[in-house]
């Protein structure tokens, strides 16, 4: 039986890298949910963009998460909820909006 999370993202802030790229660096609040909306697993993710793509952190999600399966997933997910909000993310601090 394969197992289906649902994955839930907020920007926490967003700070400049001050690399030749334009790369800024933003942390993601990020909540892992189960099939029966069980928390799974909530934490801090880096990740950094610039013009030529999305990187997340993988120490970052190695340290909080055992699982493989489960990392590549969050690292999927990561860039699908960063790609969209790429050109209005400017540096600072967000609001939580949930």
């Amino acid at each position: 039986m394969k197992d289906e999370y649902t994955f839930r993202f907020q920007v926490q802030k967003v700070e400049e890298a001050y690399d030749e790229y334009q790369s800024r660096v933003v942390t993601v609040l990020g909540r892992v949910l189960n099939d029966k909306k069980d928390l799974v697993h909530e934490g801090l993710f880096r990740v950094r963009f610039n013009q030529i793509g999305i990187y997340p952190f993988p120490a970052d999600v190695a340290r909080q998460i055992y699982s493989k399966h489960l990392q590549r997933l969050i690292i999927v997910e990561l860039k699908r909820y960063i790609k969209p909000q790429r050109k209005y993310l400017s540096p600072g601090e967000y609001k939580p909006v949930w």
